[in-house]
């Protein structure tokens, strides 16, 4: 296998393994990746299909055997419970922290024009999510409803940290504003099987819903 195979089959795998795209979305990406890069010549239409559709099946399979709850359930629980607690907690925010924070912002304008009070959030993003598909790891931030007010962030920190332990997991924070808190040990383990499972259960309309309830 070239370097350049190596490569796109790295980032295909964390496609399938999120759960969060169906196949032939997965396939349609990565051709368009392989286009970009002027790679036609030496990765095929046919090995990408051939390639992903075999991973994707092996992922699947893999599924029927796997322990419930998973790590990846366990986590879908703690956030739906700071939800009930009028915090926002997001999966997958965006690809990078910047945009995890613009559509925090988003849905906490919308909250609050639905007459909920939202007391602080927490999210991962795209970033963190392939971290924790290729090493075990989940990175979570989080903030008060205030900017720039540690004490307030902090108790935020202390019930995110409380509502993963509770579920289940296991998670290191060193108790202080500035730092992320880390889920050890975790084991992503998710399957696509729509869009609108997708959405329900991971979207941002979620957020609204319990925090509604």
């Amino acid at each position: 296998m070239t370097e350049n195979e190596e490569y796109i089959l790295d980032h295909f795998l964390i496609d399938i393994k999120s759960g969060f795209e169906s196949l032939e979305d997965i396939i349609e990406s990565t051709i368009e990746i392989v286009e970009e890069e002027g790679w036609e010549s030496e990765i095929s239409e046919t090995w990408i299909r051939e390639n992903v559709t075999r991973q994707y099946n092996k992922n699947l399979e893999k599924s029927k055997t796997w322990e419930h709850p998973t790590d990846t359930e366990k986590l879908h629980q703690a956030f739906d419970n700071l939800c009930r607690e009028n915090i926002i907690a997001l999966h997958n925010a965006g690809y990078t922290q910047s945009e995890a924070v613009y559509d925090v912002q988003e849905i906490w304008s919308d909250a609050e024009d639905n007459g909920m009070k939202p007391v602080g959030y927490c999210y991962y993003h795209g970033q963190d999510l392939e971290r924790v598909i290729e090493d075990n790891e989940l990175m979570i931030d989080f903030y008060g409803a205030k900017p720039n007010n540690d004490k307030e962030a902090i108790l935020i920190g202390r019930k995110v940290v409380a509502a993963l332990e509770n579920a289940g997991l296991t998670v290191e924070w060193n108790n202080t504003a500035s730092s992320r808190i880390r889920v050890l040990n975790f084991n992503w383990q998710n399957v696509f099987t729509s869009y609108e499972d997708v959405e329900e259960n991971w979207g941002y309309d979620r957020v609204l819903k319990i925090m509604h309830e």
